[in-house]
């Protein structure tokens, strides 16, 4: 009775429900708390989302009583710029054989195929986030923070932001087609959405001033290098540039496993390294991702962070 009609028919509705849930709690770079903005344009004609960015001001100065203000003051018109967020779609499927459903049961391909599609998509959204964080200014170069270990598979880039310094757009949330191909005695599953980040400037581009640390470091396990102290580095050169941190006051930042090994010494032998409240967050990225809070910091781990370019 496995492979009833109702009870496939039952198997595809359970999938299309959980495969959402999954993915949003399996993407760290989504999350609310990281960006600046998140737009959905579900239902809108184009594939593109137009941020308008505010231009940069000059303080304000002293004037005399009686003098002319536009005289001796500061011109801060306001002369709106705009970025713009192009929507890439991202694929995965699977298929599933009679015999499966037969011997496996219900219960065990839905999870598998739940596990494979929205894991799939998953990582490739998380992977396009912190690739476009790697790429701000134009280059992996670009306010780098630690030694410039050149491109390679061998290397890993880390990654400090602010909290307003990457933009989000998704046009059609994960979703899945499911049909059965009589020829094959298959069932097929394919999903796909379409998802986009920018990273933007502070007021202005001038000096690179974008809201992204970058630290490259080797992704062997006990080779990394860094330190404490070069991410605090990160910290300071974000809030000398007026970047915002995140709500709750900390800057966020990605480490691979190899810097985690280094850093985590350290982040336990710091009194404000203890983590809060985890019951508080609620989402399984950040349970697994999160390591700790220390120096300015809000760390968090990612096995798909970019290798420097």
């Amino acid at each position: 009775m496995a492979t009833s009609s109702s009870g496939v028919a039952d198997l595809y509705t359970e999938i299309i429900e959980d495969i959402r849930i999954f993915f949003a709690d399996a993407v760290l770079i989504t999350n609310p708390q990281f960006l600046g903005g998140s737009f959905n344009i579900a239902g809108a004609s184009g594939d593109t989302v137009r941020i308008p960015i505010s231009n940069g001001y000059d303080n304000a100065v002293a004037v005399s009583e009686g003098a002319s203000i536009r005289s001796a003051g500061t011109q801060n018109d306001f002369n709106p710029t705009n970025l713009t967020i192009a929507l890439t779609k991202y694929g995965a499927y699977s298929d599933v054989n009679e015999e499966a459903l037969e011997d496996g049961g219900l219960a065990v391909v839905r999870q598998n195929v739940v596990d494979r599609i929205a894991g799939g998509l998953a990582q490739a959204v998380d992977v396009a986030g912190f690739e476009a964080l790697r790429d701000a200014g134009g280059n992996s170069t670009v306010n780098q923070d630690a030694t410039d270990l050149g491109s390679g598979a061998a290397n890993v880039t880390n990654i400090v932001m602010g909290g307003m310094s990457l933009y989000h757009a998704s046009k059609r949330e994960p979703s899945v087609r499911a049909w059965y191909d009589n020829d094959f005695d298959r069932h097929q599953f394919v999903g796909s959405t379409r998802q986009g980040f920018k990273v933007v400037y502070n007021g202005t581009d001038t000096g690179n001033n974008y809201g992204v640390r970058k630290l490259d470091d080797v992704r062997a396990i006990g080779s990394g290098t860094l330190t404490l102290n070069d991410f605090a580095k990160s910290v300071a050169n974000l809030r000398e540039n007026n970047h915002p941190a995140m709500a709750s006051g900390f800057y966020p930042a990605f480490v691979a496993a190899s810097t985690e090994l280094n850093v985590a010494s350290q982040l336990n032998s710091v009194t404000s390294g203890t983590i809060g409240d985890l019951s508080a967050i609620g989402n399984r990225a950040l349970l697994t991702g999160l390591i700790g809070q220390a120096a300015g910091i809000e760390w968090y781990r990612s096995n798909n962070l970019p290798q420097p370019s």
